[in-house]
């Protein structure tokens, strides 16, 4: 029993012993990266990078949200104004749905520029998303564009690499790597210093964006769209997200150092790797998948819809579909003529029409959308190795910036779409008469016709939509702290 308990005494003391190591080598590394005034620019630059992006990316939103908000009210106004109507010739009038910008595009604001943000209602057609602010934008604007997103994932990694490029290869070419494996200090407890000097640096730079985001969106965002406790779970796994990206590349940057004979040869073999990573790869692996996974173009994609609507009627009463849906209902009701329905046939048939509707809408969209998911899939496979392919579908994703979050908006969009034309065609089969084309429905009928609400989907529906980038993140950050483990156990004081 007493050998048992001097054991676990001599343990607690030696690990006791190993973290004071680790913590003077971490304070150590922290002074020595203060009292560099190379980092000490890099990291003010970087920093100010991030307040100008968040400042521009809050402008950006602001003016959005203004324009957007005015657009739909006067969309609202003009859709309550129509005064008395025929309601399938209102349902054909159409209306506006906006789609609301995310709080956290701030952060990201991913695919929002390029897909457009508003879709136009109207009958019998389901209509891609119009208004992308990437045409509206001059030249000057698309190339000058700057994110919180983009410092994080192309300029932060850059300065993790200069953090710890020198950590050991540094230590080398001074002479004090030999004198410090020599007095008896494990490798690994130097690693754990380093990694915490460094880790420690990146956080510290990740608070100020963060917090800046966190009070944007208390300021700025909408709560009655947006649930300001689901922004903070978004933020928090954002967060966590980038934490293991920045955490990969300083086990990088440790191992590099640790395997170079010189400091030199660790700044060029890492600099290689982060302009591969953000620069070469990502636009290497859309290309490829864009080829090996093609979508159909939007002619073909609208083509193939209309050649399936041919098989429904639309207004054709000549078309042996709808003469098959007339016997149908003449049956159903146990009547010779139509003109003897107790309800309105015009308004049935044009119910049966767009259920036919949606259901091609359903398969050829849904099928479009899933090939979009095939393509995001693919695209981040490689993530592992180069995970800016993880981080950024990872990031848009969170903000609600990425294709599925658009998708989202688009199926609410078109839901709405459908019960603004069930409800006209009720009003049509209940109070209208077959070939009295002098009915006509009131204001109030379009005033009953609620305004279209977006509610975006919570954080978890985002997160588990992530699961396999935040996976993949893992897995690039594990890997590149085992190579960093494996690297400085090859350290030898001779």
């Amino acid at each position: 029993m007493n050998t048992v308990a001097a054991d676990i005494a001599v343990r607690v003391v030696t690990t006791s012993g190993r973290w004071r190591v680790a913590h003077a080598v971490a304070v150590k590394e922290l002074l020595d990266i203060y009292r560099d005034a190379r980092f000490r620019w890099l990291a003010a630059l970087t920093l100010l990078l991030m307040v100008c992006a968040l400042i521009f990316s809050v402008d950006q939103v602001q003016r959005t949200d203004r324009d957007r908000a005015a657009a739909a009210q006067g969309d609202r106004q003009i859709w309550t104004a129509q005064g008395a109507k025929d309601p399938h010739v209102a349902a054909h009038f159409g209306q506006y749905a906006f789609k609301p910008q995310s709080p956290l595009a701030l952060a990201d604001p991913g695919i929002d520029a390029y897909v457009g943000s508003a879709v136009w209602l109207e009958a019998h057609k389901q209509n891609e998303v119009q208004f992308r602010a990437a045409r509206d934008n001059p030249l000057s604007a698309r190339l000058s564009s700057l994110s919180l997103a983009f410092v994080l994932q192309a300029v932060m990694p850059l300065v993790a690499i200069m953090l710890g490029f020198a950590a050991f290869s540094g230590e080398r070419e001074r002479g004090t790597l030999r004198q410090l494996l020599s007095l008896g200090i494990r490798p690994m407890d130097l690693l754990a210093g380093k990694g915490l000097a460094v880790v420690g640096v990146l956080v510290a730079m990740l608070l100020p964006a963060f917090i800046g985001i966190l009070i944007s969106c208390f300021m700025f965002a909408d709560s009655s769209m947006f649930s300001l406790g689901d922004q903070v779970a978004r933020l928090v796994w954002l967060a966590l997200g980038y934490v293991l990206y920045l955490g990969g590349f300083a086990a990088l940057a440790l191992a590099v150092s640790a395997l170079s004979r010189t400091s030199r040869m660790a700044l060029v073999g890492l600099l290689g790797f982060w302009l591969i990573n953000c620069f070469l790869v990502p636009r290497l692996m859309t290309d490829v998948v864009r080829n090996t996974l093609p979508l159909p173009t939007a002619l073909e994609f609208r083509q193939a819809i209309a050649q399936d609507k041919k098989k429904t009627f639309g207004h054709d009463e000549s078309h042996p579909a709808f003469v098959a849906f007339r016997d149908r209902v003449l049956k159903q009701y146990g009547v010779t003529r139509v003109e003897d329905l107790p309800v309105n046939f015009r308004g049935l048939s044009l119910r049966e029409d767009d259920e036919n509707g949606n259901r091609i809408f359903d398969r050829h969209f849904g099928t479009l959308q899933e090939a979009y998911y095939r393509q995001d899939l693919w695209r981040a496979a490689p993530g592992f190795v180069f995970p800016l392919l993880a981080i950024q579908p990872y990031s848009m994703g969170l903000a609600g910036s990425d294709t599925r979050g658009q998708y989202h908006f688009t199926s609410a969009a078109e839901q709405h779409r459908r019960a603004i034309q069930a409800i006209v065609s009720d009003d049509l089969i209940r109070n209208g008469r077959y070939g009295d084309s002098t009915y006509v429905a009131g204001p109030d009928l379009w005033a009953r016709i609620s305004a279209f609400s977006y509610r975006p989907p919570q954080a978890w529906w985002a997160l588990s939509a992530q699961a396999v980038n935040l996976f993949v993140l893992l897995a690039w950050c594990l890997a590149a702290g085992l190579l960093a483990v494996y690297a400085v156990r090859r350290l030898r004081p001779v």
